[in-house]
């Protein structure tokens, strides 16, 4: 069996922030990608994805080789129908992982979104597009409900963009 997955993160596992090094082992490739949902901070000022419903493929479970197993099942499974109007563009990257069997645990762990156990956020696989087009699926890490005092990010984008100097 091929143990290499894929995360579609768009916060603090994106390549550039502080966790990425610390927590994403085995790293083949980092490419940018996005999907439909909307992005939010939490009141902690972590960012938290919400997703519509029909894009929830599946959800992760305590075995590594069963979610691979569904992963490249989803991959081949006809798209889900969904209505995009509500939802907007969520940038991120697309990171490709040597080992299923390894990365899952340390990952959960600090999502807090160890499977088969309630939690703010829960793994699951959802289709991404790269940013040539192509639709893959993917592992990420969103929030089914939203915790009181998150704000949105309309931009897609964590951390929120500095704004352009404007001339004097």
């Amino acid at each position: 069996m091929n143990t290499e997955t894929r995360l579609f993160a768009y916060g603090t596992l994106k390549q550039g922030s502080p966790m990425h090094n610390q927590l994403c082992r085995g790293v083949r490739s980092v490419i940018p990608a996005r999907l439909w949902g909307r992005l939010y901070e939490l009141p902690s000022g972590c960012p938290a994805l919400l997703v519509p419903p029909a894009a929830v493929l599946a959800e992760a479970s305590l075995d590594a080789d069963a979610d691979q197993v569904r992963l490249g099942a989803a991959q081949h499974a006809p798209s889900a129908a969904f209505s995009h109007e509500g939802w907007r563009p969520v940038t991120g990257h697309l990171i490709t992982l040597a080992d299923c069997r390894t990365v899952w645990s340390t990952l959960d762990a600090w999502e807090d979104a160890l499977p088969a156990q309630p939690q703010l956020f829960r793994r699951v696989i959802v289709r991404i597009e790269r940013a040539n087009g192509v639709p893959i699926t993917a592992w990420t890490y969103h929030v089914p409900q939203l915790p009181e005092g998150s704000r949105e990010l309309v931009t897609g984008e964590w951390p929120v963009p500095e704004p352009l100097p404007t001339g004097e």
